[in-house]
C-alpha cells in the first residue's frame, strides 16, 4: 500500500457514531503485512495522528515518521489480535 488515511473530518465530526476506523485500518495493515511476510511497516504521522500512533504502538513519542518491525510489530499483533473475528 502506498497511502492509507482517515480523513480528519471523520475523526471529529462523528464522534460517538463511528469509532475504531483508524484502529481497523491499522489492524488490516498488520494482517496484510503478516500474510505477505512483510517485516516492516513504514509510516508518517501528523500532529493530529501522532497521539494515535503513540497509543497503538506503545511508543513514548511518535515523530513525523515511524517504522513498525520486530518487537513493535509483535506488540501490535498482541494488541490487535483480540479484535480479529474469523468467519467460517
Amino acid at each position: 500500500m502506498d497511502f492509507v488515511a482517515v480523513h480528519p473530518s471523520v475523526i471529529g465530526a462523528v464522534r460517538g457514531k463511528v469509532r475504531g476506523v483508524g484502529t481497523g485500518l491499522f489492524h488490516g495493515l498488520v494482517c496484510i503485512a503478516d500474510e505477505l511476510k512483510v517485516g516492516t511497516i513504514w509510516g508518517e504521522a501528523t500532529a493530529n495522528s501522532a497521539p494515535f500512533y503513540e497509543k497503538i504502538l506503545g511508543a513514548d513519542r511518535s515523530l513525523d515518521h515511524f517504522f513498525i518491525n520486530g518487537e513493535t510489530m509483535e506488540h501490535c499483533r498482541r494488541q490487535l489480535g483480540g479484535m480479529h473475528i474469523r468467519r467460517a
